[in-house]
C-alpha cells in the first residue's frame, strides 16, 4: 500500500489501534481488509503540518503508553483482550485532558472504519443506491 504521510511504523499502529477501537470481527471486516489505513493517511496529508505531525506523535503515543501503563509492552505487541483493557483504562484517565485526546483518536478510527464503502453495505447502507434515488427523485421534480 502507497502511503502519502503514514511511515509502515505509523500505519500499523494506525491499523492495531482502530482494530482496538472498533472490534470488527468475526462480524465486519479486518481492518486489514478496509481502506482505513489509506483514508487516514489521506486524512493526514490535508491537515496543516503542525497538526499533521501532532497526529503522527500521537500514534507513537499510543504505541508506547500501553508499556508505560504496566500493560506489558507496546500496543503491537498486546493481544486484542489486553489492548482493550488498556483502552478502557485509558478511558477512565483521572486527568480529562487525556480523555479527551483519546476521544479524539478513538473518533479518528471509527471515522477512518466506518467509512469504508465494504463496512457501510455490510451495516446495510448503501450509498450509491442513495445517490441513484436522490438523482432520480430530482429529476422527476424537474430540479438540476
Amino acid at each position: 500500500m502507497e502511503l502519502r504521510v503514514l511511515s509502515a511504523r505509523e500505519a500499523s499502529i494506525f491499523a492495531c489501534l482502530t482494530d482496538t477501537v472498533v472490534a470488527p470481527e468475526p462480524i465486519l471486516p479486518p481492518v486489514r481488509e478496509t481502506d482505513a489505513v489509506r483514508f487516514f493517511d489521506e486524512w493526514l496529508s490535508l491537515l496543516p503540518p503542525l497538526n499533521r505531525r501532532a497526529m503522527r506523535a500521537l500514534l507513537l503515543v499510543a504505541e508506547m503508553t500501553p508499556l508505560l501503563t504496566g500493560f506489558g509492552g507496546r500496543l503491537r505487541r498486546l493481544d486484542r483482550g489486553r489492548r482493550t483493557e488498556w483502552l478502557r483504562s485509558a478511558e477512565r484517565a483521572p486527568v480529562p485532558q487525556v480523555r479527551m485526546v483519546l476521544k479524539l483518536v478513538e473518533s479518528t478510527s471509527q471515522l477512518a472504519y466506518y467509512g469504508n464503502d465494504g463496512v457501510l453495505m455490510r451495516l446495510g447502507y448503501d450509498a450509491e443506491a442513495n445517490l441513484r434515488r436522490g438523482r432520480e427523485l430530482r429529476a422527476a421534480e424537474g430540479r438540476p
